[in-house]
């Protein structure tokens, strides 16, 4: 069903726009504390645990995602966008204000969970304001511009942090959120989304007295069936959608990449000396794979693009264990792999998933890198204490490259398009 928001293509484009804009400046200025935060918190605390630090962040966006995820799909995608932004004014001065390393993990929970509404609820609208022929093309774009993001913040925070410290560092993540402000206000607050949950409830209220009737008409019912079944009020989430190929699938190996990339985002700072320089070529590199994507991307099957994308994320690791003199190639190859994984997987996702349930089954989604990047911080900070960084970086590219085959195998199989 063609949404009806993209009746009006002018506004369509302008909102397309708006939300791949704000989704670029959001993650340059999440990014900015990449290579800063672990030096931070190792020169202000020296015994901290620089993993379990970072990582909370992570732990934020998974314990609270299902809960963004639930209000999305019913308060409406901009509220909950608008949600994580104005989370970000209440955090950044308590970056600062953090006494100890315990009160800076509270920080980042709630850091994560400013993450977890503007991304999940960004996404989530832009599925429903592109017609369903273009969202493969848009998501490619919106997973872009995430990582332009990426490239840019890592430089911008090393250059600030070097320069003048920690606190300009916040400053300049305090502008990027005013400025993710103005970017998102010609968004709709509602979308045809919005009204399909509302009348999805109302629907399935005044069916349920004739439902015994509908029920010998299996072949006129079998969608309104469905409705009902999806419907708020009768599942808190679409077990059904989300436990069942293609999602669980897709989620999982979203979990393995992410995993893989909360180890470098919290590690590779400690092993080499120019990770901001690596955090920069492999976020531009993603942006020219994820453009591709977004122009050719229906011409490749999913299949070889998410099997030797997690290849090259776990090439790039057993590279940067074995040759940290190439560290430049690695980059360009780790690129490959980061900047494939997500538009297509999300993309599978978004076809799997019906409109008045998309914001939950996105929401269970996105966490399994939320999962993935709590565990590569937080989860690998005990290996750390245990086995040298150059092992511990080429265990989890061998762990990359075994899974390929995996996810070879099991995307081999049809997706129904809903």
């Amino acid at each position: 069903m063609l949404n009806r928001l993209t009746e009006s293509f002018p506004k369509t484009r302008l909102w397309s726009f708006c939300i791949c804009a704000g989704m670029l400046v959001y993650f340059t200025q999440v990014t900015v504390l990449f290579p800063v935060l672990p030096l931070y918190v190792t020169q202000r605390w020296q015994d901290a645990g620089v993993g379990f630090v970072v990582g909370a962040m992570a732990a934020g966006l998974l314990l609270f995602r299902p809960l963004i995820g639930w209000l999305i799909d019913r308060w409406g995608r901009k509220p909950v966008l608008w949600l994580g932004l104005g989370l970000m004014v209440v955090v950044l001065p308590l970056y600062g204000w953090s006494p100890n390393p315990d009160c800076l993990m509270g920080v980042r929970v709630l850091h994560g969970i400013s993450q977890a509404a503007f991304a999940t609820a960004s996404q989530t609208l832009l599925v429903d304001v592109v017609p369903t022929r273009r969202r493969t093309a848009l998501l490619g774009y919106l997973a872009m511009s995430n990582t332009i993001g990426f490239s840019i913040g890592p430089m911008l925070g090393a250059i600030a942090f070097a320069r003048a410290g920690f606190v300009p560092v916040i400053g300049a993540m305090a502008g990027l959120t005013l400025l993710g402000f103005v970017l998102t206000l010609p968004l709709p607050w509602k979308t045809a989304a919005s009204s399909e949950v509302s009348s999805a409830a109302v629907s399935n209220k005044s069916s349920e007295s004739s439902e015994s009737s509908k029920s010998s008409k299996p072949s006129k019912s079998s969608k309104s069936s469905k409705s009902s079944e999806l419907a708020p009020e009768k599942a808190a989430f679409p077990w059904n959608v989300i436990l069942q190929f293609p999602v669980r699938d897709a989620t999982l190996l979203f979990f393995t990449g992410s995993f893989l990339h909360g180890a470098v985002v919290t590690f590779l700072p400690l092993l080499v000396s120019d990770a901001a320089v690596f955090y920069s070529l492999n976020a531009l590199v993603a942006v020219l794979v994820r453009f591709a994507l977004g122009r050719w991307g229906n011409r490749v099957s999913p299949r070889w693009v998410v099997s030797v994308g997690i290849l090259c994320s776990g090439i790039g690791l057993v590279g940067v264990a074995i040759a940290p003199t190439l560290l430049l190639l690695w980059s360009v190859i780790y690129g490959l792999g980061f900047g494939s994984l997500f538009p297509v997987l999300s993309s599978i996702v978004s076809f799997a998933a019906p409109l008045t349930v998309r914001g939950r089954v996105y929401s269970v989604f996105l966490a399994g890198f939320d999962s993935g990047m709590t565990l590569g911080g937080a989860g690998v900070q005990p290996l750390s204490q245990i086995f040298p960084l150059s092992v511990l970086f080429l265990m989890l590219g061998g762990l990359g490259c075994s899974i390929s085959g995996l996810a070879f195998r099991q995307f081999s199989r049809p997706i129904e398009r809903i």
